[in-house]
């Protein structure tokens, strides 16, 4: 059958291509009816529309006065030639180019703004990007900051709804314990730094202490302080909107944790991290200063705030059954304080360790084997 060239408004003449092709090519818009084809072998041109209406009548249109040109393509020269190589590549490249070409297409008519899937694979991968070319400058740096914070909430939360799923779980409720952690929790928690006891405990937590005083240091005077600050947030939100299921109470406890962790982590990126890396690179090697610094923010971002999603969901879980069985309250509440203010200590005394890593372990692990206990859990506080 007889094969066509066709003008691309962009890249020129290009085919040959069979009527199978030109098709498919019409199929996203590539060929418009208008569109002229010159018959290969030379010969007037033809629209497309009237190439289809054509083909669509009755008989052999290419022996109705269709110009004179081969049926078939000129043999192709034999395998092994120069000659042969490229002609097999250029076929190759115009059969693919219909299929190539398609992304094109899309973004002209915007019919990708109804996938959702492009749409949230784009956002998830591509938003640091934007991020970057938007606070890129040296003084838009502390937006930088928080925006990349916000992301990396954004991730961790969709993450904790797909992990642990509750169809009680709502956007308000969430974000309210996400954001007083972020912007209540830990104001007055600064404040309260500047008052005894915490300011003596505190410390406790310096390098030249011993390793036990340190320990203590960490758990009475950080763990403690910031696990009770998280869960008074989740302690109100169930007194003023409860009743929620604990598995609820665990998500918003997650979430309670999440704000706390990313507030903290921008704070420390713009002030601790910086000092603290000096500290361990010193003034004139500028090289493990960076790689330092850059670790330290990394983990700021990432794998704390998780942490501190973690032991909070682990006090949501208890302050949950703390609601539904009121009579076991006090040890509840002891309980939704004390384990995660322990391993929160715990994990901070002996981070840079492979006791730290650990400990973090510990953690997930306590707070998944809970929940896959409730059930056994509920009835020990069901009996009287």
């Amino acid at each position: 059958m007889t094969r066509f060239y066709y003008e691309h408004e962009h890249l020129g003449r290009l085919g040959p291509c069979s009527l199978d092709e030109l098709r498919q090519l019409a199929d996203v818009s590539i060929i418009r009816p208008e569109t002229l084809l010159v018959p290969e072998g030379g010969g007037p041109p033809i629209s497309w529309a009237e190439l289809v209406a054509r083909v669509s009548a009755p008989g052999d249109w290419e022996h109705q006065g269709s110009p004179a040109s081969p049926l078939l393509p000129p043999p192709l020269p034999p395998l092994g030639t120069a000659n042969s190589f490229t002609r097999r590549a250029g076929e190759d490249l115009r059969m693919l180019l219909p299929h190539l070409l398609l992304p094109l297409q899309e973004i002209r008519t915007f019919r990708w703004m109804d996938n959702q899937r492009a749409l949230a694979i784009a956002g998830i991968g591509l938003l640091p990007l934007l991020i970057y070319a938007m606070f890129g400058g040296g003084s838009q740096l502390g937006n930088a900051f928080w925006a990349m914070a916000l992301y990396f909430s954004a991730l961790w939360a969709l993450f904790f709804y797909a992990v642990f799923p509750t169809p009680e779980a709502r956007l308000a409720p969430a974000s309210f314990c996400f954001f007083s952690t972020g912007l209540l929790s830990i104001g007055v928690l600064l404040h309260l730094y500047r008052l005894w006891p915490l300011s003596s405990l505190l410390l406790w937590t310096q390098r030249d202490q011993s390793l036990l005083v340190q320990w203590m240091g960490f758990v009475l005077g950080v763990g403690l302080p910031e696990e009770l600050c998280k869960a008074l947030v989740v302690v109100f939100l169930v007194v003023r909107f409860g009743p929620f299921a604990p598995k609820s109470v665990l998500f918003y406890g997650l979430m309670a944790g999440l704000g706390f962790g990313i507030y903290e982590g921008v704070s420390y990126q713009t002030s601790h991290n910086f000092r603290f890396a000096v500290d361990m690179s010193g003034p004139q090697n500028s090289a493990i200063f960076a790689a330092e610094y850059y670790f330290l923010n990394l983990i700021r971002l990432t794998t704390l705030p998780f942490l501190h999603a973690i032991w909070s969901g682990m006090a949501g879980y208890f302050i949950g059954f703390a609601a539904q069985y009121p009579e076991r309250r006090r040890g509840l509440f002891i309980v939704a304080i004390g384990v995660p203010a322990l391993l929160h200590g715990s994990y901070n005394a002996f981070s840079a360790s492979a006791l730290g890593l650990a400990l973090a372990l510990l953690s997930v692990l306590a707070l998944n084997l809970y929940l896959a206990k409730s059930v056994e859990f509920e009835r020990l506080l069901a009996r009287r």
